[in-house]
């Protein structure tokens, strides 16, 4: 549901046509070895939000010129309060209902080693911002998540999603993503479409507070997460991770993280992640 905008042109291969933005060719994929220590320590959460951005080893981000089209407005900035912080720290969420915006848990609910653990105080939603300061669809602010439990408690990286609850239905304005769960072999065929809001620009001649995007076909999947290589940066976790299918768009996975290899990763929409956000969609904060 595009709010009865304009939508940005899709590419025929499925990617969004955005100046400048060119497909990179697929890659032959290769096994990817684990490190041990992913099996008992969670890469801790702040760290992927507010760290300095690794050089880039996927497509080159490109600037989103038009936020005000379908699917940029969808996304949004999330300006991140926490309790015992004087920063600001930076998210990215995308709207799946008129009131719901899915980010990732650790936006809404961080786990910082030997340090705060526990519920954002505040956060700020500015959908399409196109630069510091420039927010063409308004913003909303919020003190109301949710995100599962197994997160809360374990940190339980299989589950790094949740959701900010809107007390105004900004969604009605700007549109809602469509979201979907898919087989391995739809997934291991699909391109995989990002747009998100890094922390500093992956070109620094360009100003703050800009959404970037990027494209690449998906590497692999497991039961639990999709695999891509999109050079994202700090700040672009909780984007939505999509596909295009002629002109609407379809989340499959809310991105978290990079993972080994280089690689970046997001959590895999399965039929409980699927029926959390479908709740989440219709609630209101």
């Amino acid at each position: 549901m595009r709010a009865g905008r304009k939508r940005h042109q899709v590419h025929a291969a499925g990617f969004e046509a955005v100046a400048g933005f060119t497909l990179p060719a697929r890659a032959k994929s290769t096994p990817i070895p684990r490190a041990i220590s992913e099996l008992t320590f969670a890469a801790p959460a702040s760290a992927v939000m507010v760290a300095a951005p690794a050089p880039a080893l996927g497509p080159a981000q490109t600037p989103v010129p038009d936020t005000t089209a379908f699917p940029w407005c969808a996304n949004a900035v999330l300006r991140i309060t926490l309790p015992g912080h004087t920063e600001t720290f930076i998210g990215t969420g995308w709207f799946a209902g008129p009131y719901a915006v899915i980010t990732a848990a650790h936006a809404v609910y961080p786990r910082e080693p030997g340090g705060y653990t526990g519920w954002a105080a505040r956060v700020e939603v500015i959908p399409g911002q196109n630069g510091d300061g420039q927010m063409p669809e308004g913003s909303s602010v919020s003190t109301t998540f949710q995100c599962p439990n197994g997160w809360q408690s374990d940190g339980d990286e299989r589950l790094d999603y949740g959701v900010v609850l809107l007390p105004d239905g900004l969604g009605l304005q700007v549109g809602t993503y469509g979201y979907s769960t898919y087989s391995d072999a739809d997934l291991q065929s699909a391109i995989a479409n990002l747009a998100g809001y890094p922390v500093n620009p992956p070109d620094p001649a360009q100003p703050n507070g800009l959404q970037w995007y990027a494209a690449n076909y998906v590497d692999h999947v497991d039961d639990s997460f999709v695999y891509y290589q999109l050079g994202t940066a700090s700040g672009e976790s909780g984007g939505a991770v999509y596909r295009n299918i002629g002109s609407d768009s379809y989340v499959m996975a809310i991105h978290t993280s990079g993972a080994s290899g280089g690689l970046d990763r997001g959590v895999r929409i399965i039929d409980p992640v699927y029926n959390n956000i479908q709740q989440w969609a219709s609630m209101q904060g």
